[in-house]
């Protein structure tokens, strides 16, 4: 019997935002907060002698890498810059009140066609999806056994997660993902199947 494998899909950790955390922030290269910080380190706590990982990627974002670094501690990564976070272009940075104020238009068109709908000079999340998919076929295919770990982003890891099991990307905010919360695959009978959604400490065990 061959050896199994799964993918745990972790998002980062909380990172230090602007304006009380209202913020459009995707290829924006914010830091962990002392609270993120604190969190990846609980979790790492919390995994170590219950898990171990064959395999860590990240999407190479600070607050990726940081969370990898407190979550996993001592172990090296890859980074893969196809997982980086949906780029919000002319928004990235800018607080929600900014961005309805001065991007009305289109602001109310993402409200309604969020999928295919891109920041003034960032892409949607059907173009991120065209990027993160093939990122992560190709690590699973890398691996033909083993725990996997990928620390990327809330829509990077929902635009992954909405294509293995046809879901529809516009629908990413019913399927809430915290911060260090743990999304887990599995390959079974040539599909993949879900462990567990948005896994954190406080839920239940892996």
């Amino acid at each position: 019997m061959a050896e199994s494998k799964r993918i745990y899909l972790m998002r980062h950790a909380k990172p230090e935002l602007p304006f009380g955390g209202r913020v459009y922030y995707g290829r924006t290269d914010f830091p962990l907060s002392a609270e993120g910080r604190a969190a990846a380190a609980a979790l790492g706590g919390h995994l170590r002698g219950r898990i171990t990982f064959d395999a860590l990627y990240t999407s190479g974002m600070t607050r990726a890498v940081e969370t990898a670094s407190l979550a996993v501690p001592g172990m090296a990564g890859t980074a893969v810059p196809e997982l980086r976070e949906v780029d919000l272009g002319d928004w990235d940075g800018r607080s929600y009140d900014e961005v309805r104020d001065q991007f009305r238009e289109i602001y109310e068109r993402r409200g309604v066609e969020f999928a295919r709908t891109a920041p003034p000079g960032g892409e949607s999340f059907e173009e991120m999806q065209r990027r993160t998919v093939p990122a992560f076929e190709k690590i699973a295919a890398a691996h033909e056994s083993g725990n996997i770990l990928i620390v990327a982003h809330g829509g990077a890891i929902w635009s992954i997660v909405a294509h293995l099991f046809g879901l529809d990307l516009n629908d990413m905010f019913f399927f809430p993902l915290d911060y260090c919360g743990i999304d887990v695959v599995e390959p079974s009978c040539g599909r993949w199947r879900l462990v567990r959604y948005n896994w954190t400490p406080e839920t239940e065990r892996l």
